[in-house]
């Protein structure tokens, strides 16, 4: 596809703050979810921010930034991409494999910086976010 034309980048622009809603709405729910069990727990009270010093501003422009240049992959990549929500797949599985999972592994057993369990769900939480993400933009209509 590319991004050549203005329809191009007004589909890439509905995507992406489409992609940005959902994305927004499930990783609230998820650092809920997996992260809220680690908050409370005494051995790493150290390793967390509170709450109130937290500048909500940072995670935000980080998801944006992260939605975006995901979605520019996921765009400029489309050709090459099985047709439909199957190149969303492959698209979100092989980013989170490259972004998340093989650093986390070089991580985990070149130094003892994060708790294991701790960046497992973290790579968990961005892989399900990327997949998310990647099912969106990777998604086609009839009028394309």
């Amino acid at each position: 596809m590319g991004l050549r034309t203005t329809k191009d980048w007004n589909q890439f622009l509905l995507r992406f703050f489409v992609a940005l809603g959902v994305w927004e709405v499930a990783s609230v729910t998820l650092r809920t979810l997996l992260f809220s069990v680690f908050y409370y727990d005494p051995n790493l009270k150290n390793f967390f921010i509170p709450i109130s010093q937290i500048v909500w501003v940072g995670p935000i422009v980080a998801d944006l930034i992260q939605v975006f240049f995901l979605g520019l992959l996921v765009t400029l990549a489309r050709p090459s991409l099985p047709y439909g929500l199957l190149g969303g797949l492959v698209a979100g599985l092989s980013f989170s494999i490259a972004a998340y999972a093989a650093p986390a592994l070089a991580i985990s057993q070149f130094t003892g910086a994060f708790p294991i369990k701790l960046l497992w769900l973290w790579v968990f939480y961005q892989s399900v976010l990327t997949l998310i993400g990647a099912f969106i933009f990777s998604f086609s209509s009839e009028e394309e």
